[in-house]
């Protein structure tokens, strides 16, 4: 986790963000932040957690209508409220890049959608539990990784001359191989970079 945190910061810097305290007008980019919580099923492994999402984010078009955004998703997760499956205890890292559009616009309040793509790296400890039939008695570690598709949809406010823009999306979709799904509500902030 350490190596892809890492890593990300590395990336997000050698992509040639100049920051300069005295400027006030606003680039095109900004950095991307997010917390929400989530429903995941997997091969393996089904729970309920928190995700964060940090990321890089590029504007584009005349009113900066359509925007770039690779990111990362972590969070942890158990079988909250999930009463059929064994006791989990595990982690997800997704690294993705999402295209946003604002399909409605109206001052700064839009209506976003987004899609994607992503790899996913889980891993944890399935434990003891579920159906009685099942013979769930000991306990196993795991590592999976997936690969596929996602989808959102949600609602934009994006103040013209703010260094900051917020966004809340109710619908949050991650559908890839191996039955992997991940569903999501997010809260996110987008901190605009000044010139």
């Amino acid at each position: 986790m350490k190596k892809i945190t890492n890593f990300t910061i590395l990336i997000i810097l050698l992509i040639g963000i100049n920051l300069y305290s005295q400027e006030t007008e606003l680039k095109r980019t900004s950095i991307r932040t997010g917390i929400g919580i989530a429903y995941n099923d997997g091969h393996w492994e089904t729970g309920t957690g928190i995700i964060y999402s940090i990321g890089y984010q590029k504007s584009y078009g005349k009113n900066n209508r359509m925007r770039i955004n690779p990111n990362l998703i972590f969070g942890g997760f158990r079988p909250f409220g999930i009463t059929d499956t064994r006791d989990q205890y595990y982690r997800l890292t997704t690294l993705g890049i999402n295209l946003h559009y604002d399909l409605i616009r109206y001052k700064s309040l839009s209506i976003v959608t987004s899609t994607g793509v992503f790899g996913n790296y889980s891993r944890g400890l399935l434990g003891t539990g579920g159906f009685p039939k099942s013979n769930n008695n000991d306990s196993e570690y795991f590592d999976r990784l997936y690969f596929g598709g996602n989808l959102s949809l949600g609602l934009r406010i994006s103040p013209k001359n703010k260094n900051l823009a917020y966004e809340i999306r109710p619908f949050n979709v991650q559908f890839g191989n191996k039955e992997f799904l991940l569903g999501y509500i997010m809260f996110g902030i987008d901190f605009k970079l000044n010139k």
